[in-house]
């Protein structure tokens, strides 16, 4: 017999139709590298990204070297995939800049320009052929939460970069029997794979956006729906349709996601405050206590918000409890999933993925695709960003388990000669913008001494 879910007190957030949503949170299960490259306590204990990297580094792009601001791009043979075939592209100087708006324009239009790159380079019929990509699905993912300095976080590195991730047709057979949500019967594992803010965000950004300039021809904001959600026709989380992958190289994309992150924060900060009274995020393992709930809606109504977000939001303020200096505390020496469940991350905390608005026709290049959505999924308690929780094969929530077992040495260099050659192919699409600090792309000597 299944456990009997206890008492949500954000339950009322979900929408009744959600009953009927396909979920996977289980099936999806990808393999952690050969145990000689596993993490060592150097590189888990070291002081800046490019020593951590050290041996995962495939290039290097010293994206902003002629102008001495030290913004540094290096592409990343990732320590725990999302996928046989995925890599990262991190900005790793010395300090952490963990935001778009932390960079120089130069290094965001040179990540989203890689990312596009790898639409590019899978929809080659060449590298189709040679690592067998026919039939696979290809997201392209941002987390965003650089003001949660205690607990778990979906950002947990604190560095500004893409996760660029493609499963292939094997990898997805194991979608083909979703569950559905009444049988996940966990408190604890609901409130972080589907966060209170799954469906009620979506409105509030909606709302936040609802007079954005996106500066890109064709880009629109799409409204809110939730059944469209359950029945697998619409992401959740916050919409953006884009007209295509091209869109990527422009310079005004990457303002556009710079004036997103901007507007995102500035709506946290006026949620913050409104159930608060501070607009600041609190300091490491301390939550600002809830402001009465007449107040929270005085405040929201003085925001022009209106009555139906005003009401989503008390729901969710009631669910809420203060945390004080001793349940802090407590936290503080407890276990991550304690402190997941219990306490909130801080405004803003967002994912953001950049997927095909339908799947192609067949055999229709993936570059090709009619329609690219810009999904914002906003969060509250859920670390789990979105290389790891997102929609794939048309169910809206799939749970990406990763360290599964260990990937096959043979396995492990055919993902690397997957990394290599895109490495070798995006070098050279980017060599006219980053010219000589662009580095040579490294090869896996071996799996003990990585990438040189």
């Amino acid at each position: 017999m299944p456990e009997i879910v206890p008492h949500d007190p954000f339950a009322a957030l979900i929408p009744e139709s959600a009953a009927r949503m396909p979920v996977a949170w289980d099936v999806l299960r990808v393999p952690g590298p050969p145990a000689a490259l596993a993490l060592t306590p150097h590189e888990i204990s070291a002081a800046t990204p490019i020593d951590r990297f050290h041996r995962r580094t495939i290039a290097l792009l010293d994206c902003a070297a002629s102008i001495g601001t030290g913004d540094r791009l290096v592409l990343v043979d990732k320590a725990i995939p999302h996928a046989l075939f995925d890599l990262m592209i991190s900005e790793a100087s010395p300090r952490d800049k963990s935001t778009p708006v932390d960079v120089l324009p130069l290094t965001g239009q040179l990540l989203w320009r890689t990312g596009l790159e790898l639409v590019r380079f899978v929809s080659e019929p060449e590298h189709q052929r040679a690592f067998g990509l026919a039939g696979g699905q290809l997201h392209l993912a941002l987390n965003c939460d650089p003001n949660t300095a205690d607990r778990e976080s979906v950002q947990a590195a604190k560095q500004f970069h893409l996760h660029l991730l493609y499963w292939t047709a094997t990898e997805l057979a194991a979608l083909r029997q979703p569950t559905g949500l009444p049988d996940e019967h966990s408190l604890a594992r609901r409130r972080q794979c589907l966060d209170p803010l799954s469906f009620l965000g979506a409105r509030v950004l909606h709302a936040a956006l609802s007079d954005f300039e996106f500066g890109i021809a064709d880009a629109e904001l799409l409204p809110y729906d939730d059944d469209g959600v359950v029945d697998g026709r619409r992401p959740l989380g916050c919409v953006i349709r884009l007209p295509r992958w091209q869109v990527l190289e422009l310079p005004a994309f990457e303002d556009m996601i710079r004036r997103l992150h901007q507007r995102l924060a500035q709506t946290g900060e006026l949620l913050l405050d409104a159930f608060t009274g501070h607009s600041e995020p609190p300091a490491p393992w301390q939550r600002y206590r809830l402001r009465p709930a007449v107040a929270i809606d005085r405040r929201l109504a003085a925001l022009g918000w209106s009555r139906p977000l005003r009401h989503g939001l008390l729901t969710l303020a009631a669910g809420l409890r203060d945390l004080s200096p001793l349940q802090a505390a407590r936290l503080r020496r407890a276990s991550p999933a304690a402190r997941k469940h219990c306490m909130t991350l801080n405004l803003p905390c967002y994912a953001l993925n950049l997927s095909a608005s339908r799947p192609n026709a067949l055999n229709a290049p993936l570059i090709d695709a009619d329609g690219v959505d810009l999904i914002l999924q906003t969060k509250l308690f859920s670390g789990i960003g979105g290389a790891g929780l997102l929609g794939l094969n048309g169910i809206p929530s799939v749970r990406v388990v990763r360290g599964q077992g260990r990937f096959s040495e043979a396995d492990w260099r055919r993902r690397a000669a997957f990394q290599r050659a895109f490495a070798l192919h995006n070098s050279d699409a980017l060599r006219e913008t980053v010219g000589g600090s662009c580095s040579e792309v490294r090869r896996l000597l071996d799996l003990e001494r990585g990438w040189v």
